[in-house]
Order: C-alpha cells, then structure tokens, then sequence
C-alpha cells in the first residue's frame, strides 16, 4: 500500500508526510510504506542523496542504514564515524 491509498481520506496528513518524510530525522521508525516512499524519493533525487549521507551517483542505498536515518538523523552516524576515527588514533 503507498502512502497516497494508506492517507487518502486525509489529503493534508498526506500532503504534511510527503513533504516531511524525506527529512533526515523526522519520520522515526518506518515501516515498509514509508520506507519505500523514502527510496523512491532518494532514488529521483541526487540533492536528497546527500541530505541522507549518500554520494549523489549512489545506486546501493542502504535499508538499514536509511531506517537509522529516519530515526536519528545523520549526526548518530557522524558521530560513529568520528568515535571510531578518534579511538584509531
């Protein structure tokens, strides 16, 4: 089911989610409508891509990876990198 059958009968929370949703951070824990609405909109988008963390040109785009998105944002991801660069140090 897309997000547009599941919210038919309310086109403003549908509005309000198809613009909110692609934010990194914003839509917590997805389930597989909107984890799929999400590709769809990284897969149009080169500029979206990098909002997330994604090189623009990626074609592989992580399911794992975007549901730690939707919940935390990209600052729990850029702080795992900076950890792990620092404890090598």
């Amino acid at each position: 089911m897309s997000l547009e059958e599941r919210y038919a009968n309310d086109p403003k929370l549908l509005n309000l989610y198809k613009k909110k949703f692609p934010e990194p951070g914003w839509a917590g824990e997805l389930n597989q409508d909107e984890l799929s609405y999400i590709i769809a909109q990284l897969v149009r988008s080169h500029s979206l891509k990098r909002n997330w963390g994604f090189k623009p040109l990626a074609k592989r785009l992580s399911e794992k990876y975007i549901r730690t998105v939707a919940i935390s944002g990209l600052r729990a991801i850029r702080r795992r990198v900076l950890a792990s660069a620092v404890e090598k140090e």
